[in-house]
């Protein structure tokens, strides 16, 4: 039962109400949420050792970036682990692709290979980093459902920091020798920063703060669990006055999957008004 609910329905002493709550903030201020087990990070020199024997990684990636920020690796068992790569596209300009490796780690056997449908580009800004949500999206048993972040920040006088996020669906089963990688849910924007230096002589700009967080339910549409959708925007807006306004907003809305993906209402999601999602 996701942490949130616990805490409110449970009565507990004031002590552990205290820790409790600390952690409970501490979730609900990160794009993350309550589920079992953490996945485990891989070691660096096997996540480099099996990327090289592999060539998951282009040379022109390889010379343009540094592999920690264009690699990611988790296991999801003792049996199998899951790698996320971002390379650059030959003969494109600044422009990479997401692929998804499930992997058996005692035999370095490829066991399913997925291409992200979507590329990133660095038209508009930097693309950073990819890195996999060490908390698992599902809390039923033999279900990997695995959040995948990619980083993108841009400095200047108008600054941001932002993470693409989404989900897949990893199944794998050695028995039956059956493996697949689904795209459960699909681009949203969770946690924003966007800053405009201060103008006409004024001490303060004018931002945006937004975080998310999603909270496992114990209901469930073909197979995976419904998700809460819980969203903050904190704004600061200076005008040529320089008089400040400080705003806060929140949404929250129930996300479900529908055999394909989960549907969300992107009409509903916070964002800054100087980043569309397209």
């Amino acid at each position: 039962m996701p942490y949130i609910q616990y805490f409110v329905k449970n009565k507990m002493n004031p002590f552990k109400q205290i820790s409790k709550l600390c952690l409970c903030l501490f979730a609900f201020y990160s794009s993350e949420l309550l589920a079992t087990s953490l996945y485990s990070s891989c070691a660096p020199e096997q996540t480099a050792k099996l990327i090289q024997e592999l060539k998951l990684l282009t040379s022109k990636t390889l010379k343009s970036d540094e592999l920690q920020e264009r690699s990611d690796c988790i296991y999801l068992d003792a049996n199998s682990l899951l790698i996320a790569t971002a390379n650059l596209i030959p003969n494109k300009e600044n422009i990479y692709q997401i692929q998804l490796y499930l992997l058996n780690p005692n035999h370095k056997k490829i066991l399913f290979k997925y291409i992200h449908s979507q590329t990133i580009s660095e038209e508009n800004g930097r693309f950073s980093s990819i890195k996999f949500d060490r908390v698992p999206y599902s809390s039923l048993p033999k279900e990997n459902v695995v959040g995948l972040n990619t980083h993108h920040l841009n400095n200047g006088y108008f600054s941001y920091d932002l993470d693409t996020f989404n989900l897949f669906r990893v199944r794998s089963n050695p028995n039956s020798q059956k493996y697949n990688i689904q795209w459960v849910l699909r681009d949203i924007q969770t946690n924003i920063q966007t800053n405009w230096r201060p103008a006409y002589g004024c001490e303060n700009g004018t931002n945006d703060d937004i975080k998310s967080i999603f909270i496992l339910q114990n209901s469930q549409n073909h197979q995976l669990q419904d998700m809460i959708l819980k969203q903050i925007k904190k704004s600061e807006d200076t005008d040529e006055k320089c008089k400040t306004i400080h705003s806060k907003k929140t949404e929250q809305q129930l996300l479900k999957f529908n055999g394909e993906y989960y549907q969300i209402n992107k009409k509903q999601l916070l964002t800054s008004e100087d980043i569309r999602d397209e």
